[in-house]
């Protein structure tokens, strides 16, 4: 699949797409969960590349990435989280 057909299968431009897989934007929770619902996988496996076991903390969680994608990682949680605060 391309990034193009992606992108058009999830509601995102491409530019977008981009963006946000080079960690230059957060995105909305909404997104993660369609790209998760896409691949048929866990947010926890989408953001951090492994399935979370519930007593897991994040930094266990993270454990491993480098440190681009660990700030990739804390850009989507925290926009991700201002995003919620905006709909409560």
């Amino acid at each position: 699949m391309t990034r193009q057909e992606l992108a058009e299968r999830i509601g995102l431009s491409i530019q977008a797409l981009k963006k946000i897989e080079l960690g230059m934007n957060g995105t909305k929770i909404d997104t993660l969960v369609e790209i998760a619902d896409f691949f048929h996988t866990s947010l926890d496996y989408l953001v951090c590349g492994v399935e979370r076991d519930s007593n897991v903390g994040f930094d266990e969680l993270c454990r491993g990435l480098n440190e681009k994608e660990l700030l990739f990682v804390r850009r989507m949680v925290k926009s991700s989280i201002e995003n919620m605060v905006i709909f409560r």
